[in-house]
């Protein structure tokens, strides 16, 4: 067939996990047809287990537990592997320098659609990993690009809601609007658009609430996993 098999390490959270699998097999079959679906491995890790690492800042437990998880992954038989989730891509140097198996980096991704859309200042709204880290902001500093954050407090309700509204079905509504109202709060200091730098944020913020431009992780990591498991890039 030639399809490379996509391995994912998963879970964080679980609502996210859907959006991945969905996404994938539906880009899927937009480039190839509606009866054929994808080659993936997925390992769903223990949400409560890895929030506490990244809590605590247990970075060498993570990238362990991380690295024994991708080797897994490389065991399958999968080509490549990535993780569905941009707050454990804070080990992801860690991780890959330690691993045979190639790594598609969503930070990467992300920055690339970024640049190629030509932005000079942009929002970012995630976990309080991401937002309070380095893992967009200086990249997108490198790169000539400013980047505006809620402030601390709605920073710690963003958390909670990532943590827990956006988990359920159906997503509170009083929790998406506040999230929108929190993009239009960025839109309004300048930012051209904002990165959702989170992947469970898509259940709750989309192109059909929200007016602003939208760099959803989650849809142009698919895209990219598309692109090298079909072989588009290498």
């Amino acid at each position: 067939m030639g399809n490379k098999r996509i391995g994912i390490v998963a879970g964080i959270g679980p609502s996210a996990t859907v959006l991945y699998y969905q996404g994938i097999v539906e880009e899927y079959q937009k480039r190839r047809g509606n009866q054929h679906f994808p080659e993936m491995v997925i390992h769903s890790l223990d949400f409560a287990e890895v929030n506490k690492y990244l809590d605590r800042g247990e970075w060498e437990v993570l990238t362990d537990q991380l690295v024994s998880v991708v080797v897994g992954l490389q065991k399958a038989g999968c080509d490549f592997g990535l993780f569905a989730c941009n707050a454990l891509h804070l080990v992801f140097n860690q991780v890959q320098q330690r691993v045979l198996l190639p790594m598609l980096s969503i930070v990467q991704s992300v920055l690339h659609e970024v640049k190629r859309q030509e932005i000079r200042r942009v929002g970012l709204i995630g976990t309080t990993f991401v937002m309070q880290s380095g893992l967009y902001l200086q990249p997108l500093e490198q790169a000539g690009i400013k980047c505006v954050v809620p402030e601390e407090r709605e920073q710690g309700w963003i958390m909670e809601a990532i943590q827990n509204d956006l988990q359920q079905h159906p997503v509170p509504k009083r929790t998406t609007s506040r999230l929108v109202k929190d993009v239009m709060r960025l839109a309004g200091q300048g930012a051209e658009g904002i990165i959702l730098g989170c992947t469970d944020l898509p259940v709750a913020i989309t192109e059909r609430n929200t007016p602003v431009l939208l760099f959803d992780s989650t849809r142009i990591h698919v895209k990219a996993i598309l692109d090298r498991a079909l072989g588009t890039v290498k």
